[in-house]
């Protein structure tokens, strides 16, 4: 089976979120987003296609650093908060033989190794200035059928960035694989202050996984058929509470 890797990081810095709150909600500014978000990847251009997962998602642990608990929590309440927005089956499971994503609370120490073993060895030139670093494979439709997620936990906390690490990575690889300065406010802005998803990454998971949205759809075709599919979201006042409903309904949000 052909397959295409996509490599990317979260760095995530300060930045002002009440300007653009209303300017977001604009279709043709969310249109302009998520084909900056969906397209392309993290390093490079890419291929110019929508990515996305069609069968499950399962995700293994492991664990090579302490606070386990507390990681898992985290965790486990992001997937929560994925699986409703995006309508995919999303779990956890016992072994790595049963996953098709694999995520590494792991030290800054053993990163190369683990980068070199599970992405590959090309992979490891990303790893220099990354706080954290994740990776999707596709097949020949298009479809994501791997993952794999690297949290140094060491380094992250070092930065601050230990909570933005595990919404970001593991919310890119659904299929946004793209940080984007255009695209605000968004965990996807390196310049958004909020570690935690917003309106308008809400608004982009649910365009994603919406069924007309098929992996392999182009730049024409999300122009044809984005229109419509914000159109319906509107209309269901998805968008204006977009904002609200993510505060209310992430349970980070309220331990946060």
């Amino acid at each position: 089976m052909s397959r295409s890797l996509v490599v990317f990081i979260c760095l995530v810095l300060a930045g002002n979120v009440a300007f653009a709150q209303e300017r977001w909600q604009k279709p043709e500014y969310i249109l302009h987003s998520f084909t900056e978000v969906a397209l392309g990847s993290e390093f490079g251009q890419g291929k110019q296609v929508v990515r996305k997962w069609i069968k499950p998602v399962k995700v293994y642990v492991t664990h090579q650093v302490g606070d386990k608990a507390l990681h898992e929590k985290l965790l486990d309440d992001h997937i929560e908060h994925l699986a409703a927005i995006t309508g995919l089956d999303i779990t956890r499971v016992k072994s790595a033989k049963q996953a098709n994503v694999q995520l590494f609370f792991t030290r800054e120490s053993k990163l190369l190794p683990l980068i070199r073993k599970y992405s590959g060895a090309k992979s490891v030139k990303h790893e220099r200035g990354a706080v954290c670093l994740a990776s999707i494979r596709t097949n020949k439709a298009d479809e994501i059928v791997a993952g794999v997620i690297y949290i140094p936990v060491d380094r992250a906390r070092r930065h601050a960035k230990l909570l933005a690490c595990i919404v970001e990575e593991l919310t890119q690889v659904l299929g946004l694989p793209r940080d984007s300065d255009a695209v605000y406010p968004s965990i996807f802005n390196d310049k958004t202050a909020s570690f935690l998803l917003t309106g308008l990454d809400d608004i982009l998971l649910r365009m994603l996984y919406d069924p007309r949205m098929s992996p392999g759809s182009n730049r024409k075709k999300i122009k044809r058929i984005g229109p419509s599919i914000l159109s319906d979201l509107d209309k269901k006042g998805l968008i204006q509470n977009a904002a609200s409903r993510v505060r209310k309904e992430g349970a980070l949000y309220q331990l946060f």
